[in-house]
């Protein structure tokens, strides 16, 4: 998952890719059902990076 959004974020750091993912993980610490969880933490964290770039 990383290596993905590495690759569609490219002016990203590889620091700011992990800190994106672990917070997105962080925010399903707790939940019970967790087969989705990867997806969703994708998701959360490429809006995450996506934010961070200027228009």
């Amino acid at each position: 998952m990383k290596a993905h959004l590495a690759a569609a974020f490219p002016s990203t750091t590889s620091d700011v890719v992990d800190t994106a993912v672990a917070a997105a993980y962080h925010r399903f610490d707790g939940t019970h059902v967790r087969d989705f969880v990867p997806l969703l933490v994708e998701r959360r964290a490429k809006q995450s990076l996506a934010s961070q770039i200027p228009a």
